[in-house]
This record gives C-alpha cells, sequence and structure tokens, in this order.
C-alpha cells in the first residue's frame, strides 16, 4: 500500500483535501490574539507564578505513564489486525507521533509517521492497509472510552436540553455502531476494497478491540486525573467530575481540524470551562498554559527516537516519499 493510501485512510479524505497549514496557522493565532485580548495576561502570569510544582510534576509523571500505556494500546490493535508488532517499537513511535505533531507539522504528520514507520518497520511489505488501519482503529477506540468517561461525569452538572438531546445522539450512534459492527461489516458495499481487507469482524479483532478499550478507559482516567492535579497546582476547587467533562470535552473540540493541533481552540475550551465551573480567565489561561508546558516536556522523549531514525532530514524524506505516492 502506498503512502498516499494511507494518508486517505486515516483521515477518510484525499490528499490535500485537509485546510493548508497556512490557514489552520491562521486560525490558531487568531483565537489565541483574541484569547490575550480578553484575559489579562499579568493575571495569567501571576497565577503559574504561585503554581505548585510538585503537582505539575505529578502530573507529567501521569502524562508519560498515558503515552506509554497508549503505545501498547495501539500494539494490541495492530495484533488484532494480523500484524506482529513490538510493544517496545510501538511505544517509541508514539512518541514519534507526539514529537512529530507538536513539534514538526509542516514536515509530515504525527498519525502518517507512525502508519508508514509501522508498515515499513521490521522488514514487514505488504501491510500498509493494516498499518494504516491500526492508528485509525487506535484513534476511534480511544474515543469511545472518552465519550463514556465524559458520559458518566456529565450528570453532576446541570445542561441545557439541547446539549443533553445532542450528547444522547452521540453516544447511541457509537453504542449502536460499535455493537452492530460485525453485521455492518459484512454487508458494506465492495468499495473501498480496502475495508473488506481487515479482518474486523473476526473473533482475534473482537478480543483484542475490548482489549483496548479497557486501556483507553485506563487512559481517558489518567487524563482526567492529570487535569485534577494541574488544578490542584493551581488552587481550583473543582471536584473530579469537572475535570472529567472538562478534560474530554478540550480534547473533543482539539480534534476540530480547524486549528494547528488544537492550538487556540483547546486554549478557548479551558478558559471557557474553568469560567462555567466558577473559576477566573486567569485561572482558565493558567491552567491552558500549564496543559500546553506538560503536553511539550511530554513529547520530547520523541525528540531521542526521531534522531535515532536519522532526525529531521529522514522525516523530510518521508514526507518526499509521501507527496511523491500522492502525485
Amino acid at each position: 500500500m502506498r503512502p498516499a493510501s494511507w494518508c486517505s485512510i486515516s483521515s477518510g479524505k484525499g490528499p490535500g483535501s485537509s485546510l493548508p497549514l497556512w490557514l489552520k496557522f491562521g486560525v490558531s493565532l487568531a483565537v489565541l490574539a483574541g484569547l490575550a485580548w480578553w484575559v489579562d495576561l499579568s493575571a495569567v502570569a501571576r497565577q503559574l507564578g504561585g503554581a505548585d510544582s510538585r503537582w505539575v510534576g505529578a502530573a507529567l509523571a501521569c502524562l508519560l505513564l498515558s503515552y506509554c500505556i497508549s503505545g501498547v494500546r495501539w500494539a494490541v490493535i495492530a495484533r488484532g489486525l494480523g500484524l506482529e508488532v513490538s510493544t517496545r517499537r510501538k511505544v517509541r513511535l508514539f512518541f514519534v507521533g507526539a514529537f512529530t505533531s507538536l513539534f514538526l507539522p509542516s514536515i509530515v504528520g504525527g498519525d502518517v509517521v507512525r502508519g508508514v514507520l509501522l508498515a515499513r518497520g521490521g522488514g514487514r511489505s505488504g501491510v500498509g492497509v493494516e498499518a494504516a488501519a491500526s492508528v485509525l482503529l487506535d484513534r476511534i477506540n480511544g474515543l469511545y472510552a472518552l465519550v463514556a468517561v465524559v458520559s458518566g461525569c456529565l450528570p453532576f452538572f446541570d445542561w441545557p436540553q439541547a446539549l443533553w438531546l445532542g450528547w444522547s445522539a452521540l453516544v447511541a450512534g457509537m453504542a449502536v455502531v460499535m455493537v452492530g459492527w460485525p453485521w455492518l461489516h459484512r454487508r458494506l458495499p465492495a468499495r473501498p476494497g480496502w475495508l473488506h481487507r481487515l479482518p474486523l469482524d473476526g473473533a482475534r479483532f473482537g478480543r483484542a478491540w475490548w482489549l483496548a478499550l479497557g486501556l483507553s478507559l485506563l487512559i481517558q482516567l489518567i487524563m482526567v486525573q492529570i487535569h485534577l492535579l494541574l488544578g490542584m497546582a493551581l488552587g481550583l476547587p473543582f471536584g473530579w467530575p469537572a475535570y472529567g467533562v472538562m478534560a474530554g470535552l478540550v480534547a473533543l473540540l482539539s480534534m476540530v481540524p480547524l486549528s494547528l493541533n488544537g492550538l487556540g481552540l483547546r486554549e478557548s475550551g479551558y478558559v471557557g470551562f474553568v469560567l462555567f465551573f466558577g473559576g477566573s480567565e486567569a485561572q482558565g489561561g493558567a491552567l491552558a498554559a500549564l496543559w500546553l508546558l506538560l503536553i511539550t516536556l511530554g513529547a520530547l522523549p520523541g525528540l531521542w527516537a526521531v534522531w535515532r531514525m536519522g532526525g529531521v532530514g529522514a522525516l523530510r524524506g518521508l514526507r518526499e516519499r509521501v507527496r511523491g505516492a500522492a502525485g
């Protein structure tokens, strides 16, 4: 399978159909500029200056743990698709993806790196479909866990009826697809052909999916705990359910492909939810800044893995191969 085909499967779009990088950068810059105008940055700085570094350090340790578990989850799904992979290598590639997504978005996307390197690693060939699907299904599996945790936290608060109806429809739709997938998979049209090549209705994949879902729930619970620790560092008086809603819905907001890796949208989400739960704009800005610091530090182990691969030059070469295949 060509790298261009990998891009099509992983995003659900053809190459070049997403927003240009410069436009995403512009959206992120505009949103951040609006936040900087609205929020008192000196008050944010004071909040950060008073943050308890011990809780921030604990949050960073939890984030690194969640990344390692995420690599294990990806390995479980890949094995369910028939790929024999090293869990250790999967964890390393997960950090590579985190690093490239955050620091090198103009060179090649993190998911593309993960999928292409998996397809080409270990002397494998002809497994591009399975490698691409493992990344996509890893994302979907995590999304199910995220929705489950948010669903458990939403009833602790009063929400508009429209939100309840919309969220209930989302949960019901996702449940129907997951439970009925074996039946749906056998009745899909002949195209796209790659979808029928995948053993998605087999017992092996079914076991892998449910095991991965358990890991995804653990990861999402850790993510909520990370937000709780950051809130404790700032002295925010919120309970666990508030952070469960905040972490999940901000993550969903970050997935909207309108900005540069969620930058700007994510920060505005933190400010909005902190205000909703009774905090201030400055506290929301400080929480957003701590989260950005955390994911930046958490992605740094990927720098070592990228260096072992040959550095940025190797990633540029990967980008050119992807572009060449797409052309």
